[in-house]
């Protein structure tokens, strides 16, 4: 599945600073745009897994309904 969100650059002194806005604290650096752009890619991927593991523990054991479409 291919998501899209939306990045902010910065520049902060040598570094480039990319922020997700959609996912708090989804941020990184690099030391050209495109490395933060790609640094920033492997933060969100992280941080969903992170939120799908602590969703997987909060509901072990407990009978949770699947979406409809």
């Amino acid at each position: 599945m291919q998501q899209e969100f939306s990045a902010v650059f910065e520049r902060d002194g040598k570094w480039w600073v990319a922020t997700a806005v959609e996912f708090p604290g989804g941020f990184s650096q690099g030391k050209t745009r495109k490395e933060a752009g790609e640094n920033l890619l492997d933060a969100v991927r992280e941080l969903i897994l992170a939120q799908r593991e602590m969703a997987e523990a909060d509901f072990a054991g407990k009978d949770v309904p699947l979406p409809r479409s």
